[in-house]
C-alpha cells in the first residue's frame, strides 16, 4: 500500500476533476452520489467541496478519499490507497476491528503517566494504536466519530512524546490532527490540535531566542479565535499557553500586558475538573504560575527576576507536583537565576532537575539542561568545581553507555 506521506492532494484533485468530467457528472451529480455513499443523504454535501478538493484541498480521511476514487473509477493509487491486488471491493471496505473502550481506557492510562516524564517508554504502542485507529477510520460505519475522536487523541500523545526530541515531526503529525478534527467538526479537539502544535514553535523559541520559529504558533492561535463554543476547559488550555505566544512577541509593554492577562483569564478554569480524561493537559495554580514565569524568563520585553518572584510564589503554595512539573520547574529556576547572575543557585536547580530526571529515567528536557550548562560554561563561574561537577553528570545521565 502506499504511504499516506506520498499522497498529493493537488495530483488528486486534479485526476478526480478529470475523471469526473470523463463520465459526464457535474460536481453537483458527485456530490449527491458521495453522500449517499457516506450516509449524508438528508443533508448531501455541498458542491462546493467538491471544487475545493479539486483545487487541491487536502482530504485526511483515506476511506473518503478511496469511496470518491471508486466512485468515478479513479486507480486507489491516486489517492493515498495503492493498487487492489487480490482484495476484493467487500474486502476494502470491510471493518477491522478496534475494541474502543479498551483504547480510550489505555489512552486514559498513558495520559496519566504524562506528568511522570514516562509516557514515552510506551511511544510504540501508541505509534501501532495510531496506525490501528487510522485504519478503523478508513473503513468504520456505525462508531466513526468515536474511532475518529480516538485518532485525534492518541495523535496528540504522540506528538507529545516526539515533540521535545523532534518539534518537527510532532509538528507534521498535529498538522493532521488539526485538518481531520476540523473536518469531523470536532472543535474542542480542533482548538487543543492548533494549541499543541502551537507549542511545538514554543519549545523551538524557549531554547533558540529566535522569533521566527513562532509564525506558525500566531497563525495557529489566530485560528483558534474564529471558533465558536468551544468548552471553558479547552478555551481555558488555550488561552494559557496562547498569553505565552503573545508576550515572547510582544513589541511594547502594553501588548506585555495583554499577553499577561489572557495568561490570567486562564485563571476561571484553576482547579475545574477537566472534561477530557484523555487529555493529559491540565491547567492548575502550579501550570498557571510557571506560565507567568516562562512569560518574564524568555520575553525579551520581560524580566528574569520577575520570573524569580513568581517561582518563589509558586514554592511558597508548596504545590503537590509531579516529576515532570518538577524537572520543568528547577529548570525555570536555574535559568531565571542565571538571569540574575547567581551562579551557584542556577547550579543547584540544574542538579536538581537532573536528579530527578535521572531517577525517573525521563529522557526528556535535556536540551534545556544542557543550554544551562554551556551558559556556566560561558559566564564567571565557568572555572568553578560545581559547573565541571554538573556537565559530567549531565554527560552521564545524557550518554550512560559510557560509563
Amino acid at each position: 500500500m502506499k504511504a499516506d506521506t506520498d499522497f498529493d492532494a493537488i495530483t488528486f484533485g486534479r485526476e478526480l476533476r478529470s475523471h469526473r468530467k470523463a463520465l459526464g457528472w457535474a460536481a453537483r451529480q458527485l456530490a449527491l452520489v458521495y453522500s449517499e455513499e457516506i450516509g449524508r443523504e438528508d443533508t448531501p454535501i455541498d458542491p462546493s467541496f467538491i471544487y475545493h478538493l479539486e483545487a487541491g484541498e487536502m482530504l485526511v480521511d483515506k476511506g473518503r478519499r478511496a469511496i470518491l476514487a471508486r466512485i468515478v473509477d479513479m486507480p486507489l493509487a491516486l489517492a493515498g490507497l495503492g493498487v487492489l491486488t487480490s482484495q476484493s471491493t467487500a474486502q476494502l471496505f470491510s471493518s477491522p476491528h478496534v475494541d474502543v473502550a479498551e483504547y480510550e481506557q489505555t489512552l486514559q492510562t498513558y495520559t496519566g503517566t504524562w506528568q511522570a516524564g514516562t509516557t514515552y517508554r510506551v511511544a510504540k504502542d501508541i505509534r501501532r494504536r495510531v496506525a490501528a485507529l487510522e485504519n478503523a477510520a478508513l473503513y468504520s460505519t456505525g462508531n466513526r466519530t468515536q474511532v475518529i475522536n480516538l485518532l485525534c487523541e492518541y495523535q496528540v500523545l504522540a506528538a507529545d512524546v516526539v515533540s521535545e526530541q523532534n518539534p518537527a515531526a510532532a509538528s507534521t503529525l498535529l498538522g493532521k490532527t488539526v485538518t481531520l478534527s476540523h473536518q469531523e467538526k470536532q472543535y474542542n479537539l480542533y482548538v487543543h490540535a492548533l494549541r499543541q502544535r502551537a507549542q511545538t514553535g514554543v519549545s523551538q523559541f524557549e531554547l533558540s531566542g529566535n522569533q521566527s520559529v513562532l509564525t506558525q504558533s500566531l497563525a495557529d492561535f489566530k485560528a483558534t479565535d474564529a471558533v465558536k463554543g468551544v468548552s471553558p476547559f479547552y478555551q481555558g488550555l488555550v488561552n494559557v499557553r496562547k498569553g505565552l505566544v503573545y508576550a515572547y512577541t510582544a513589541r511594547d509593554t502594553g501588548e506585555f500586558t495583554t499577553a499577561l492577562n489572557i495568561i490570567d483569564s486562564a485563571g476561571n478554569q484553576i482547579g475545574q475538573v477537566p472534561v477530557d480524561p484523555n487529555v493529559a493537559a491540565r491547567l492548575d495554580l502550579e501550570r498557571w504560575r510557571l506560565n507567568r514565569a516562562s512569560a518574564y524568563l524568555y520575553a525579551p520585553l520581560g524580566s528574569p527576576a520577575l520570573a524569580l518572584s513568581e517561582l518563589e510564589e509558586l514554592e511558597r503554595t508548596l504545590p503537590t507536583t509531579s516529576p515532570r512539573r518538577s524537572v520543568h520547574r528547577n529548570i525555570l529556576f536555574a535559568k531565571a537565576y542565571l538571569g540574575v547572575g547567581n551562579f551557584p543557585m542556577s547550579t543547584a536547580y540544574a542538579n536538581a532537575a537532573l536528579e530527578v530526571t535521572s531517577r525517573f529515567n525521563m529522557d526528556t528536557l535535556s536540551a534545556h539542561l544542557e543550554s544551562v550548562y554551556h551558559t556556566l560554561r560561558n559566564s564567571p563561574y565557568r572555572t568553578e568545581a560545581d559547573t565541571a561537577h554538573f556537565g559530567v553528570s549531565l554527560l552521564k545521565a545524557q550518554r550512560p553507555e559510557l560509563f
